[in-house]
C-alpha cells in the first residue's frame, strides 16, 4: 500500500479567507512573485495528481491549458482527479472524475503505487470537506498580508478545533508567509 500524503494548497488573507464573498480571489495575486513562485514550482513537481472540485477546475483549466512555462506544464500535464456529483465530462487532461464517496475515493487514490502527492488545489468548500473528514495530511497555506473582512474561509463551521503543527515557514519579499502545517494527532 502506498504511503501518499494529501497535501492541501491555498493561499490566505491574514484574516483567513481564501475568497470573497462573492467567490472571486484576485486580490490575492498582488502578492506574487519570483520566490514565491518558485515555493509553488516545487510544490507542484512533488505532486503526482492535482485535485480539486469541480469549481476550482472549471476556473483552473481554460486557464492553465492556455498558458505555458514551468508551472503550466505542471498543470497541463500531471493527472487531474476532479471530486463532483454533477460533472459529467472534462477535458483539461489528463483527468479522472469521481462522484461517490468522497473519503473513500481519496482512500482509493492513497492506495494507488502512483508516485508524488496528492496535491488539493481548492475552492473552501472543497477544502473544508476535508478537513472535516480528517484527509488532510499537510496543509501548505500561504497567508497574505491583507484584511478582506469577509469570505468563505476553508476552515467554516469545524466541528471541532483543528490543531496543528508549523513544520517549516519561509517569508516571501512581498510580506506573504508560506507555511507547512500538519495535523497533531491525538496521543494514545
Amino acid at each position: 500500500m502506498s504511503d501518499r500524503k494529501v497535501v492541501l494548497k491555498m493561499v490566505l488573507s491574514l484574516d483567513g479567507f481564501a475568497t470573497s464573498p462573492d467567490g472571486t480571489h484576485g486580490w490575492m495575486f498582488e502578492w506574487f512573485g519570483d520566490d514565491s513562485g518558485e515555493w509553488n514550482r516545487r510544490a507542484l513537481e512533488e505532486a503526482g495528481v492535482h485535485a480539486m472540485g469541480r469549481r476550482s477546475y472549471e476556473i483552473m483549466g481554460p486557464y492553465w491549458a492556455a498558458s505555458d512555462g514551468p508551472i503550466a506544464t505542471a498543470m497541463n500535464e500531471k493527472p487531474k482527479a476532479v471530486f463532483s456529483h454533477t460533472l459529467e465530462k472534462a477535458e483539461w487532461g489528463p483527468v479522472e472524475i469521481f462522484g461517490g464517496d468522497l473519503g473513500a475515493e481519496i482512500a482509493e487514490l492513497k492506495a494507488r503505487d502512483d508516485e508524488g502527492t496528492i496535491l488539493v488545489h481548492g475552492g473552501p468548500d472543497f477544502a473544508t470537506s476535508l478537513t472535516r473528514l480528517g484527509l488532510v495530511d499537510e496543509y501548505q497555506l500561504t497567508t497574505v498580508p491583507i484584511a478582506i473582512g469577509a469570505g468563505h474561509s476553508p476552515f467554516a463551521d469545524l466541528e471541532e478545533h483543528l490543531k496543528l503543527d508549523v513544520v517549516a515557514e519561509e517569508r516571501f519579499q512581498s510580506g506573504a508567509l508560506a507555511q507547512i502545517l500538519v495535523p497533531k494527532r491525538s496521543q494514545q
